[in-house]
């Protein structure tokens, strides 16, 4: 009786480890996807394919072929109107923050690098920056309101949740008013965990205007509707004409053009796995 339940028990412990595996193993596979389609690395792989046919094969109609498709794409991606095309649909789905009382303000993880020879507020990317920003500015507005953080420990060792903690703490928020989320490795991650923290109170969703879309489907979909508070908006309209050297090539507008693309593809994949 006792070996038929221990092999039960061994049993479930196989296929919770498989599990695991199954999940880190799709979570990569995402990652590098996610990656590769981007614009540049993208780029990068047609111009190197390009190059090895046209200098060390006989295809070098097709070598050319590539090179000047990556070229022609790269280009395009890196210029401000494609920037603000992909970004403003999506910016613009949800309007700002309404200032309304709320219980919880949650902020999305983004990024950071915590190097101590740099200002505490220039270790944070500038969509971290920019979401950390509109977060104070509602918790000054909501006193009492407590700040759920999230963001894993990647590549740095400190986590993204405990850098948003510093940096609310040297703007006064006392640490009791905080909860952080250091596990979540994605958004989808960080939805399940603040969806347990604040179902049937009034909150506030943090996160990039373009990123903003996706966080609400996910968090819809496990019954929580929080209030859209977007930050970050790259996909302004200019309300002067823009100087000639103002359509030139950026690296500026060529990551701007990468947000826009990994939020739709990224909705893509959501559809894919639902």
């Amino acid at each position: 009786m006792e070996k038929g339940r221990y092999s039960v028990i061994s049993r479930e412990n196989v296929e919770f480890r498989s599990s695991i595996r199954d999940e880190d193993m799709l979570f990569m596979l995402k990652k590098w996807l996610g990656l590769l389609l981007m614009p540049l690395p993208f780029c990068a792989l047609l111009l190197f394919v390009g190059l090895f046919l046209l200098w060390l094969t006989r295809w070098q109609k097709s070598g050319k072929l590539l090179i000047s498709i990556a070229t022609i794409v790269l280009i395009m991606f890196s210029v401000r109107p494609t920037s603000v095309m992909l970004n403003r649909p999506l910016e613009q789905m949800y309007p700002a923050f309404p200032d309304q009382p709320v219980d919880f303000i949650i902020v999305l993880g983004h990024g950071h690098v915590s190097d101590p020879s740099v200002p505490l507020a220039s270790q944070l990317t500038e969509a971290a920056s920019a979401r950390i920003q509109e977060a104070l500015r509602i918790k000054r507005l909501n006193p009492k309101a407590q700040m759920i953080f999230s963001g894993s420990v990647a590549g740095d060792p400190v986590s993204g949740a405990e850098m948003y903690a510093r940096v609310a703490e040297a703007n006064g928020v006392a640490r009791k008013d905080m909860t952080l989320i250091e596990n979540a490795r994605d958004t989808e991650e960080e939805v399940a965990r603040d969806s347990q923290l604040v179902s049937g109170h009034p909150t506030a969703l943090v996160t990039s205007a373009s990123h903003m879309p996706r966080a609400m489907t996910l968090f819809h979909h496990v019954g929580i509707n929080p209030i859209p508070a977007p930050a970050q908006y790259v996909g302004r309209e200019q309300q002067l004409s823009v100087p000639a050297y103002g359509y030139l090539p950026s690296g500026r507008y060529l990551m701007y053009s990468e947000m826009a693309l990994h939020e739709w593809i990224g909705q893509l994949w959501n559809r894919f796995r639902n």
